[in-house]
Order: C-alpha cells, then sequence, then structure tokens
C-alpha cells in the first residue's frame, strides 16, 4: 500500500497570482493570495495564521524592462500543522507583491497583537 501524500496548503493551487494584506472584520490583519490551479481555474486562499513563508527567487528581483522570473523561482507555504504548498511565481510583479504583502502582514501581526486597533497602512505625520 502506498503512503497517502502529505495534503497541501492549497488544494490544485499551481502558480501564485497575487498576494494582498487584508484586514478583517475585527480588525485581524490576514495575508489571502490569488492562485491558478492545473486548469487555469483562479482561487483565492487566506494563508493560515503562522504559516511560514519562504520565497525562492533571485534577489534582488530583475529591474525592467524583465517581466519574468527564472524558471525554479516559488513560494512555499508551510501550515504550522504540516500542511505544505509550492506554488511557481512567474512574474517579477507577483514576486513584488508577494514580499510585500508579507512584510506588511507582519508589521501589522505585530501591531494587532501588541493591542494597538490603529491602522497599520497610516503612515506617521
Amino acid at each position: 500500500m502506498k503512503p497517502r501524500p502529505p495534503r497541501t496548503v492549497f488544494p490544485f493551487a499551481v502558480t501564485l497570482r497575487a498576494a494582498a494584506l487584508i484586514t478583517e472584520g475585527d480588525g485581524r490583519p490576514a495575508l489571502y493570495i490569488s492562485t491558478d490551479g492545473h486548469a487555469g481555474h483562479a482561487q483565492i486562499f487566506r494563508v493560515p495564521e503562522d504559516a511560514r513563508v519562504t520565497v525562492k527567487a533571485p534577489l534582488p528581483l530583475p529591474a525592467a524592462p524583465r517581466v519574468f522570473l527564472p524558471a525554479g523561482a516559488c513560494a512555499t507555504f508551510t501550515a504550522p500543522d504540516g500542511r505544505v504548498s509550492v506554488l511557481a511565481l512567474h512574474a517579477v510583479r507577483v514576486c513584488r507583491e508577494l514580499l510585500e504583502a508579507l512584510e506588511a502582514h507582519a508589521q501589522a501581526v505585530k501591531v494587532w497583537k501588541s493591542g494597538e486597533k490603529e491602522d497599520p497602512h497610516r503612515h506617521a505625520s
């Protein structure tokens, strides 16, 4: 009997298309991603809280007019329960968007956990 393959964080997702920090109704920051599956169907997922995200891409990212990342660029999402999804990163724009969303999410979670309920996007004057 073959062992069952591990469950993924994002079922049927193959390619990352977009990432965004969204503030949920109770003010909690959440990271959402848009993906494409094998058949090209778009899906939206909420990244699990405390998921570990690693990005494999050339750094610094290629400057314009370069649009595409080299083969093998990817984002790996590891949930606290051990589920893993590896999503291909094809575009420089998507990689930048993911990195910016991850940074903004980390800062927003820090603010949320400290008890400050102010808008993490507001800039000090």
